[in-house]
């Protein structure tokens, strides 16, 4: 399977033209024909794309795409051939990209594939993983052994930089510059310390033995890229 797809137009042609054309390029398809139900499916389902019309009766393709956007899920949006300020629209308001009525049934699947195929990387960019630990950039979730670690979000701003600099040490003067917004504090290096502390008995096994966030003496701390035997 190449994908899972949820098309959302009112038009009961359009939405079988579209399903067997993603179908027969192997992606697994649903449709509506209403913009709350989009939302709905698309938080049960979790969709790679939605292919999105913008002139939907009740709540408008307008309305829905930045909510779905927002849910981190990326929208190609239909419009009519003579309605370019719709175009304009849906791209101000988070679309990826946009096909016209009457479409080419292979310019839309290249440009569904592109969108996939493009999402797709930059999440795993955004996902790093450390051992047991994975911290979801996008969507600035913490997860050890699958299990959610709710953390403030001074915490989640330390782990995420440290995950996008996986096994280098990250300097005291960066974690408060970058995460406080200046590295201007008389008891800096203690707000670091304090906040490290709170994070190892979340996220590590043995607290007191880190092997996971660990300080490197007169370069900073850093998240392994696997875990240590412990300091």
């Amino acid at each position: 399977m190449n994908g899972r797809v949820l098309v959302v137009d009112d038009e009961a042609d359009i939405v079988d033209v579209l399903c067997f054309a993603l179908e027969s390029a192997g992606y697994e398809t649903r449709a509506t024909g209403r913009g709350d139900d989009a939302l709905a499916i698309s938080a049960e389902w979790h969709p790679d794309l939605v292919i999105l019309d913008i002139g939907l009766p009740g709540l408008s393709g307008l309305e829905v795409c930045p909510r779905l956007t927002e849910a981190g899920v990326p929208v190609l949006v239909l419009s009519s051939h003579d309605r370019d300020d719709e175009v304009v629209e849906g791209l101000e308001v988070g679309a990826e990209d946009y096909v016209t009525k009457p479409f080419n049934h292979k310019e839309l699947l290249l440009r569904v594939g592109k969108i996939i195929r493009r999402t797709r990387a930059n999440a795993a960019e955004e996902l790093v993983t450390a051992g047991d630990i994975t911290v979801d950039l996008r969507r600035r979730e913490v997860r050890v052994g699958g299990q959610e670690v709710h953390l403030t979000p001074t915490e989640f701003g330390i782990v995420a930089l440290l995950a996008r600099n996986p096994g280098q040490p990250v300097e005291v003067e960066t974690l408060l510059r970058e995460v406080w917004g200046t590295a201007e504090w008389t008891n800096g290096d203690e707000m670091v310390k304090v906040n490290i502390r709170r994070l190892r008995k979340k996220i590590e096994p043995d607290p007191q033995h880190p092997r996971y966030l660990l300080n490197r003496w007169g370069q900073g701390y850093l998240l392994a890229d696997r875990p240590s035997a412990g300091q």
